[in-house]
């Protein structure tokens, strides 16, 4: 039996992007009838190719996912999300960074550490935007000693569709990237490409946009009372879920460039709506 999946805020932008996701690899969502309408208009392709992969949460569809054996799996979204009462499902609950949670033995609890491109009006975002206003000014903006574990709302999307087809023991998770970024490595970065689009938008090329450019080396991380400066999100227990579920774990593969170009193209088409 395929997957199902009820998505109780099917609109939210990590609903929609792990619909698109895992979609293609067989899983079934279930929504109501006015969220299915709006799913329908933002991922025609999708739904072409698996017409099935969706379907309206009638009376009908409440009754069956009500027996013991309908294997649902409900996925909420932040700590305040309730799940649908009358449902036999296993429950995915996803959260924004180090929440306080209280240890729930019934959910699976996913913390998303630096997830990009960071979640429409939030702060994160509104560094990204600081930042791009600098780069257009040419002045720096005020870095301090912050760092990330960046990772891609595709890695995520994709792991998450893995714990939908063959969810995990219950207890909590965390997902991030696996290298730490300074906030000055991660401006370097951001700041060469804002310079790139400059240049496409202007046509004034030189040769600084056209330079490789290599990754920032990994440096040693400095130790201080017996611990690392830059703790990582503990990956473990979730690399473990997800290499019994697809047989690699936890390995995120998008660039950091790439997540970036994904953070100028919503902060532009933010400026341009």
């Amino acid at each position: 039996m395929s997957a199902r999946c009820v998505l109780t805020h099917p609109l939210h932008p990590l609903s929609q992007a792990i619909f698109a996701r895992a979609a293609l690899d067989g899983v079934n969502f279930l929504a109501t009838p006015a969220a299915c309408a709006e799913l329908r208009l933002g991922h025609v392709p999708v739904l072409a190719a698996f017409p099935e992969a969706l379907t309206a949460l009638t009376d009908e569809e409440h009754l069956l996912m009500g027996r013991e054996d309908a294997q649902v799996v409900q996925l909420l979204i932040g700590m305040e999300s309730k799940p649908a009462t009358g449902v036999q499902s296993r429950l995915i609950r996803l959260v924004e960074g180090y929440q306080e949670t209280s240890p729930n033995e019934d959910e699976i609890t996913v913390h998303l550490h630096d997830v990009l491109p960071p979640e429409r009006g939030s702060e994160r975002e509104a560094m990204f935007r600081r930042w791009m206003e600098a780069g257009r000014a040419g002045t720096l903006p005020d870095l301090d000693e912050q760092h990330f574990h960046w990772c891609d709302l595709s890695d995520v999307a994709a792991a998450v569709a893995g714990l939908l087809k063959h969810p995990c023991k219950d207890g909590t998770y965390h997902m991030s990237g696996r290298r730490a970024w300074t906030m000055g490595e991660t401006w370097q970065e951001f700041d060469a490409l804002v310079q790139r689009t400059i240049a496409g938008q202007t046509g004034k090329f030189g040769t600084e946009h056209l330079e490789a450019r290599g990754v920032p080396s990994v440096e040693a991380v400095p130790i201080r009372d017996g611990e690392t400066e830059r703790v990582r999100p503990d990956l473990g227990p979730l690399h473990a879920a997800l290499t019994d579920a697809n047989g690699e774990g936890w390995r995120p593969k998008t660039p950091l460039r790439q997540s970036l170009m994904m953070v100028i193209a919503q902060l532009s088409e933010a400026q341009t709506s």
